[in-house]
């Protein structure tokens, strides 16, 4: 029953501001979603992809939601994307146009980031994963409701996010594909990367910006076209001198501790590029974790290899468990 989505009919209700439910008709043929649209909808072949506002303990949560046009084409497990920091949902608008081929695919703004609210405190992961418990619930999934469990994906820090996740929610979580793992070993690594980050504030000579748009135009990965690098920069833009509040979390997390607790099949794409190393020592101490190599890609993942990442991603999440 898990690995398919039920053929319940939700009880609609009123969310607050542009709040819309995610749900289902009877079958899986007669899926679709409600609410309504903030802008025009983004069509892409045979997919559509809107966007909508649920509700938080934080306030509201943006998110992408892509779905086949043709309702009698959404077979597979509804998916939910967790972007990078300091990033937006923007980062996977062509991955969940591949993946909503044949079933819903959600691309979620962090709290903070994007177009999503900003919570009052930089928060534990455990702050930002039930905030996405918070809005899957809204978008009508958990027990008794349109869908029974929703699979994940992330990315960097979308990786750990999605794992707190999995451990507090296992009825609400079915897999997990993994992509570029900061999973960090030992307390001086997690300080060191601490270290590292800008906690400045933005001054009237815009040095932070000028960094930013140097480290993510101007050094762009190779094949990442002038266009992907101008919308990532203005999306990294949005988290202003607040942007490492999720990095606080990253570099604090007990991955050695929690990984172990995830009981979900779990797959590990590993790029070769950053967080190759460290994807691998999280393989090493998760022994039942499936780890794919991926050495065609390194830098600028999204931008250049949705494609690959989209059909390894439905390697791991749509064949037998």
């Amino acid at each position: 029953m898990a690995d398919q989505p039920t053929n319940t009919v939700p009880n609609t209700s009123t969310l607050s501001r542009r709040s819309v439910l995610l749900t289902g008709a009877a079958g899986v043929a007669a899926s679709t979603l409600i609410g309504r649209s903030i802008e025009a909808r983004d069509v892409r072949g045979d997919v559509v992809i809107e966007r909508r506002y649920v509700d938080c303990r934080y306030g509201q949560i943006h998110a992408h939601i892509a779905r086949p046009l043709d309702p009698a084409k959404q077979t597979q497990n509804p998916i939910l994307c967790f972007h990078p920091s300091p990033a937006s949902g923007w980062y996977y608008r062509d991955l969940i146009a591949d993946l909503g081929k044949d079933r819903i695919a959600i691309a979620i703004d962090t709290p903070g980031y994007g177009e999503s609210d900003r919570p009052p405190a930089v928060p534990e992961m455990s702050g930002y994963s039930g905030a996405m418990a918070d809005a899957l619930a809204s978008l009508g999934f958990g027990s008794g409701k349109n869908y029974a469990k929703i699979d994940l994906l992330g990315y960097h820090t979308g990786c750990l996010i999605a794992v707190d996740l999995a451990i507090e929610h296992p009825d609400l979580v079915r897999r997990l594909c993994l992509v570029a793992v900061p999973y960090y070993d030992n307390e001086d690594r997690q300080q060191e990367m601490l270290d590292r980050q800008n906690r400045a504030a933005y001054t009237e000579k815009g040095e932070r910006v000028f960094e930013m748009w140097d480290r993510t135009v101007k050094r762009r990965a190779e094949n990442v076209t002038l266009a992907q690098a101008i919308k990532i920069f203005q999306e990294r833009l949005r988290g202003g001198d607040k942007e490492w509040w999720a990095y606080q979390s990253v570099f604090t997390y007990p991955s050695v501790e929690r990984f172990p607790m995830i009981t979900q099949p779990l797959a590990l794409l590993n790029p070769h590029g950053v967080l190759y190393q460290e994807t691998l020592d999280a393989a090493r101490d998760n022994p039942n974790a499936t780890l794919v190599d991926l050495p065609q890609l390194s830098h600028g993942v999204f931008s250049v290899g949705s494609d690959i990442i989209a059909t390894e991603t439905r390697k791991v999440l749509d064949g037998p468990v």
